[in-house]
Order: structure tokens, then C-alpha cells, then sequence
């Protein structure tokens, strides 16, 4: 069972904006991270700053992390999403050993996976990655659309096969499509099988189908 299945509702209160331009809706909201869960969320930030040559401190604070997910739950609010380069293996087994020693070391007593069949895809890290992606992923007969909410667009998710490109921070890379998995997200990920080889769970908002693409060109 998923550890966010029975996440309280959300509190909701209206308050002035703080510059003065009107009535907000402040929203307060809780969710439950194991360990493993933490350390995905600090691995995203950090191992594209050791990538980019970014040296990791030795330690973080408890307030760095609170920052951090603070900071995450705005930008899903707003409707940010980022995503970045695949990292190098080197950077991807660095960046996870150092957030695993950081969740141990703040949290000494949080369990590290509540939930024993979900396993995390970390690239470089996993080498039977493109397996359990395999596994993890539930096919798609047709394309699936699902509704907007508070924290994201509407989204779709292509059939199995469907050819589409992935553009993020100026990058490009192709494959297939074969299916959707649930992940600590908000929103499912797309399976693609990449035409130049290897797998990827993606974030739906970077997907673009290219058949689709190229009759809007003949448009």
C-alpha cells in the first residue's frame, strides 16, 4: 500500500498577498516520506550540482532539507517542473551514497522503506534498471489523460509505442513509449524505451508525441 493513500486533506485559509494586491489562498498540506523517499527527493537537487562540478558539503542541516521540500511543494503549486540531463553514473552513485548518509544521520529513527515492493530508479545506480522499469510499469492500450489538479496540468500519457521526444534544459532524446508507473511524485511517469538505447521513467510534462509534431509542421 502506498504510504500516501490516507494523507490528511489539505488546510486551506484565505490571507492578504504579501505585497498587497489582493486575497491568497494559503494552503497547507501534509505527506508522508520514508527515508528512501527523502533521499530521492535531496538526490534530484544535489546530484546535478556535483555534475556541474559543485563540490557536496560535508553535512546539511534539518532546515536546508525543510527549505528544500518547502520550496518543492511551491513550485508544484505554482505548477513548476524542472528537469535536467541525465546525470553520469560516477555523479548518480556519489550524489545517492552522500543524501542516503544525510537521511541517516538527521533521522536516525525513520524507517528507510515503508513500502517493500516500490524500488526507486536512480540512474547509474541500479543496474537492472531498464528490468525494473519493465516491471514496475503498467501498459497503455490507448492514450490516458488525466485531470488537472491543484498541483499539476492536465497530463497525458501515450499508448505503448508511440514514438515521442523528450525536450528539457535544451536537450532532445527519442524513444517508445511502453506504459506509465506510479513514483513519489505527484503526477505517474511515462516508460520510454530510448532510441539510442536504456530506459527512462519520464516526467509526463517534457513528452511531446512526434507524430503529432510533424502534421502541426504540414499545418
Amino acid at each position: 500500500m502506498a504510504i500516501n493513500t490516507t494523507a490528511p486533506p489539505a488546510i486551506a485559509t484565505l490571507v492578504p498577498d504579501s505585497e498587497g494586491h489582493g486575497t491568497v489562498l494559503r494552503i497547507v498540506y501534509a505527506h508522508h516520506l520514508d527515508g528512501e523517499t527523502l533521499a530521492f527527493q535531496l538526490f534530484h537537487r544535489y546530484v546535478h550540482r556535483l555534475q556541474a562540478g559543485t563540490q557536496l558539503q560535508d553535512e546539511i542541516t534539518r532546515a536546508e532539507v525543510m527549505a528544500l521540500l518547502g520550496a518543492q511543494g511551491a513550485d508544484c503549486a505554482e505548477g513548476w517542473h524542472s528537469s535536467a540531463n541525465e546525470p553520469t553514473e560516477e555523479a548518480s552513485d556519489e550524489a545517492w551514497q552522500w543524501v542516503r548518509a544525510q537521511v541517516t544521520r538527521l533521522f536516525p529513527g525513520l524507517s528507510w522503506k515503508v513500502e517493500p515492493d516500490r524500488r526507486m530508479n536512480i540512474s547509474g545506480v541500479d543496474a537492472d534498471k531498464v528490468a525494473d522499469i519493465v516491471i514496475r510499469a503498467r501498459p497503455l492500450a490507448s492514450d490516458v489523460t488525466r485531470p488537472a489538479t491543484m498541483f499539476d496540468p492536465a497530463l497525458t500519457y501515450y499508448a505503448d509505442g508511440t514514438h515521442v521526444v523528450m525536450r528539457a534544459r535544451g536537450t532532445e532524446r527519442s524513444g517508445r513509449t511502453f506504459g506509465m508507473a506510479e513514483g513519489a511524485a505527484s503526477y505517474a511517469y511515462q516508460a520510454v524505451r530510448w532510441d539510442d538505447g536504456g530506459a527512462d521513467l519520464v516526467a509526463p510534462h517534457v513528452l511531446h508525441r512526434i507524430e503529432s509534431q510533424a502534421q502541426d509542421g504540414l499545418a
